[in-house]
Formats: C-alpha cells, sequence, structure tokens
C-alpha cells in the first residue's frame, strides 16, 4: 500500500468518526414509526400539496399538536 493509499484510507476513517459522534449526538431526537397504508397517503398527499419532505411535514405536524412553533 502506498503511502497515499494509506492517506486516503486515514482520512475516511477519521471522517466516519466524525459521522459516528454527531449521529450519536443526534440519536436521543431520532423517533421512527410505521404507518397504516391510509396514513401514510395521508402523510404523503400533505408533503406535495406543501412541497415539504418528511421530516419537515413531521415537524410541522407534530409542532402544531403540541402548540409550538420551533421546528
Amino acid at each position: 500500500m502506498t503511502d497515499e493509499q494509506m492517506h486516503a484510507l486515514m482520512a475516511v476513517e477519521i471522517a466516519k468518526q466524525g459521522q459516528a459522534l454527531a449521529d450519536d449526538k443526534r440519536r436521543e431526537n431520532h423517533f421512527q414509526c410505521r404507518l397504516s397504508p391510509e396514513l401514510a397517503k395521508q402523510l404523503r398527499h400533505f408533503m406535495a400539496s406543501r412541497d415539504i419532505n418528511a421530516n419537515q411535514a413531521l415537524n410541522t405536524i407534530i409542532s402544531q399538536f403540541f402548540g409550538s412553533s420551533k421546528c
């Protein structure tokens, strides 16, 4: 293995470690669920009608439910 290849591998490992640390910090705020087909259809309609992604849609819905303006 050349020095150049070794440096490239080290850079990848350092980047992976940084990403892992960032993931650990976000993990406590990460939620997942499975939706019924009807609820998923409604969520997709909500997203499409506002041209937003799932994360933005769920933040909006949950913030409105709890009466919070912060997303």
